[in-house]
């Protein structure tokens, strides 16, 4: 049985120098702890093609290894804040790393050239006050620390390497927290050694950002500021008529070089985290914390620098960007946020104008919880950084399908800690509040994701498309200013004229809603503020957070419960879903709920909990749910907390996973007699158990494949199995490779609630499978029942 990822959907870290784009076209960025390689124009969509995982903490940098000419790069560097570099170099389809250790602290810096076809050079900077330079002699080799560069009590905060103009000699410079650039030569010494060469003094702030390009026979570097400004410094080996900065010669092997300050380039607001010649080194990109990103163009009537487009982030609830990158054709541009998404525009000839395109995205904190909507059409996911988001699959014509991000239904205030599909357009999400929320989708989500991911036999969203005929269905929601419900916008709302104006902030912090038709993904832009659900309930009981929640398959309940360390506060709420009124109080548990289920058929619920126990409650002749079963000292098989449950899709046996590795298959059967706790329920077969892994997350198949019941197993370290059980029998069939596996807590797993593949017509070969992770990350896997 083999599988594969489809989709990987996770942002990049919240630091400034953690993507690069090669002139191969691909962009490699850092994730948590790892490194993700994304193809921008795979199925004309892009699409993350591998995941690459070495790394025990976050990546702060991540560069392509550049070469001296226009040669395509395969090698990656990344470093991290475990202290190591990474070399990923590319053979074949695989990345094979080699870890590079000797920083004492966080790695937060690196760049690195080939000075030939096989030798190379990495510069890695650290927490520890030091840059290293590592050398490789030869393609076959390994990298060796070639020199320590001592920075005393300062700290990198930027760095770049380059050749001199009609030379092998390289150059580095490196901007320390003094605010000033500190340039690096080569030494005398046949060995590549550096030694400090000039200071560049004249920012006013810490510089963030560095580049180099080569203007014929100077080098010109640009250098961006917490300052706000840009400054263009020419190193030249002329004598071009106007004042050479004080003490700014520079001396190399061959060659001395004036330093002379070109222009000082001012248009942000705001701190300026990255700056980047084009790839023929007539434009500049800049981007800042002030939300746009700006092209600068040099002019030759006025002689001076001008912007020539600027692009970014309008509304919503954004802090800007960390960095840009141009593409290698030039007419591309790519911006990363402060909070991780990506933002791509391409510049049209026949329009005239740049047009953004739909990239990959995700989440840029822990996942805590995803779930498909009953039809399995598209997956739900919210996480500690406060969304709720849907992924589903884009459509066209001739073209792959291709996975993204398509609505963001819910942008909180709080962490988010569950979610419960109650219909295809209709959820429950829990956060770290008290209150449980209700989502109704919009006639605008319905209508594009009809256009975006055609759906048939759709008899939910007709109904909502008949209200908005009939004027009562909302087009939309918005959010106020420092509120936490999606307000509901319908058709006849004139939106604009109903916002207060202030005179001392026109432009408010609002989330704006904007009926947008769409026939391909949204952008971050639309994402943020035109794809909420209006909330339509809130649901009041329990005395502390909301942790856990979960629907039945026929949509009629609810069920909810909450942190506790009391058996008064760990019960679990039964609501109704017409009138959203609760129905009972169910209590058997002392500690928090960690998950619950309803079976298939809903006529029973599961709970697990901290208290090591697992509790079942069954539906009785009036209706009503009533405790069925339990466990205690005498009967437990967990001796940790269960972390875990699922059910089989006959509702006969249900699963449960603990810390200490165990999985348990509990069977109900009816016309036993009740002895103990354990009610009509008893052992199906002899627990399994992973050793020295806790066992996190656990999901049982649509169907029996083979005659056996297939259950995934998702593990505390980020790894992944395959089971296959039935009464009597464990057979282990795989575990997923790391290339497609998470690298921290695996917090959920869902398989689809039919076979094939979203998107595509049935096939009983193929399942397919979602998992979240503390890694920030959501994996869409293909499982192929025959292979």
């Amino acid at each position: 049985m083999k599988s594969e990822v489809i989709y990987t959907s996770s942002n990049s870290n919240q630091v400034p120098t953690v993507v690069d784009w090669a002139k191969n076209d691909l962009i490699c960025y850092g994730s948590c702890n790892s490194v993700m390689v994304y193809d921008p124009n795979y199925g004309s969509g892009g699409k993350v093609t591998h995941v690459l995982i070495k790394h025990t903490k976050r990546v702060n940098s991540v560069k392509w290894l550049r070469g001296k000419n226009n040669t395509k790069e395969n090698e990656i560097i990344s470093g991290s804040t475990d202290g190591t570099i990474c070399i990923w170099t590319s053979i074949g389809d695989i990345y094979q790393p080699e870890v590079l250790k000797g920083h004492s602290s966080n790695v937060n810096i690196v760049d690195g050239l080939y000075r030939d076809d096989s030798s190379a050079v990495v510069v890695s900077v650290s927490m520890d006050q030091t840059a290293k330079i590592w050398l490789r002699q030869n393609y076959q080799g390994d990298f060796v620390l070639n020199q320590t560069l001592n920075f005393g009590f300062h700290i990198g905060l930027s760095l770049r390497l380059t050749y001199l103009p009609n030379s092998d000699e390289l150059l580095l410079a490196c901007a320390l927290d003094d605010s000033k650039i500190h340039i690096f030569s080569q030494s005398q010494s046949d060995n590549l050694h550096f030694e400090e060469a000039t200071k560049l003094a004249g920012h006013e702030d810490w510089v963030r950002g560095l580049d180099f390009t080569r203007d014929g026979d100077d080098l010109m570097l640009a250098s961006s500021s917490q300052d706000a400004f840009i400054r263009l410094w020419r190193l030249s080996t002329k004598n071009l008529g106007i004042e050479v900065l004080e003490n700014a010669r520079l001396r190399t092997k061959s060659v001395t070089f004036n330093v002379y300050l070109e222009s000082v380039i001012s248009g942000h607001e705001g701190w300026i985290y990255s700056v980047q010649w084009s790839p023929d080194g007539k434009q500049l990109l800049s981007a800042s914390i002030d939300k746009s990103m700006i092209i600068w163009e040099y002019d030759e009537t006025s002689e001076l620098w001008l912007e020539k487009i600027r692009v970014g982030e309008i509304g919503g609830n954004t802090l800007g960007f960390y960095g840009g990158l141009f593409g290698p054709d030039g007419d591309t541009v790519l911006g990363h946020s402060y909070h991780g998404a990506f933002h791509i525009w391409k510049h049209s000839e026949k329009l005239s104008q740049w047009i953004p395109c739909a990239t990959v995205g995700g989440h840029f904190n822990e996942v805590t919880d995803c779930a498909w909507e009953p039809h399995g059409q598209f997956l739900f996911t919210t996480s500690a950084d406060q969304t709720t988001r849907i992924h589903a699959p884009w459509k066209r014509d001739k073209e792959e399908v291709t996975w993204h991000e398509i609505a963001r239904p819910q942008v909180h205030g709080y962490d988010m800690n569950s979610i419960a599909i109650i219909s295809r357009y209709l959820f429950a999400s829990a956060a770290e509040e008290k209150v449980t929320r209700i989502f109704e989708a919009p006639i605008n989500f319905i209508e594009n994701l009809r256009r975006i991911c055609p759906i048939t036999d759709d008899k939910e969203g007709d109904e909502i498309i008949k209200s908005s005929d009939k004027k009562e269905g909302p087009k939309g929601a918005s959010v106020p200013s420092l509120g936490l419900s999606n307000k509901a916008v319908y058709t006849n709302d004139n939106f604009e004229q109903t916002l207060p104006v202030d005179k001392k902030n026109p432009y408010p912090e609002e989330s704006q809603f904007t009926a947008t038709e769409l026939t391909e993904p949204p952008t971050e832009e639309t994402l943020l503020q035109n794809t909420l659900w209006p909330e339509v309930q809130k649901l009041y009981g329990h005395g502390y957070e909301v942790y856990s929640l979960a629907a039945s398959p026929d949509g009629k309940y609810l069920v909810s419960a909450c942190k506790s360390t009391k058996y008064e506060h760990s019960n679990v709420i039964l609501w109704d879903t017409t009138s959203w009124k609760w129905i009972q109080k169910l209590f058997s548990h002392t500690l928090t709920i960690v998950q619950l289920q309803f079976s298939p058929d809903s006529q029973h619920i599961l709970s697990v909990s901290r208290d090591r126990r697992w509790s079942l409650f069954t539906k009785n002749k009036d209706n009503e749910f009533q405790l069925a079963g339990t466990t205690d000292k005498s009967t437990a098989v967990h001796s940790r907390i269960i972390w875990t449950c699922s059910w089989t899709h006959d509702s006969k046996y249900f699963a449960t996973g603990s810390r200490e590795g165990k999985i348990a298959v509990w069977s109900i059967n009816k016309s036993e007699e009740i002895t103990n706790c354990l009610g009509k329920c008893s052992l199906a077969s002899e627990p399994y158990v992973i050793k020295n892994e806790s066992v996190t997350a656990l999901a049982f198949a649509p169907d029996v494949v083979s005659g056996m019941y297939l259950l995934a197993v998702g593990l505390d370290n980020g790894n992944m199995e395959l089971l296959r059980w039935c009464p009597n029998s464990w057979d282990r069939i795989t575990s997923f490779s790391e290339r497609s596996v998470h690298n921290l807590t695996v917090k959920r797993l869902a398989f689809r609630p039919l076979f094939g593949e979203a998107g595509k017509s049935e096939d009983k070969n193929v399942l397919q499978l979602a998992s979240c992770s503390s890694d920030c990350s959501v994996n869409i896997f293909n499982i192929f029942v025959n292979k």
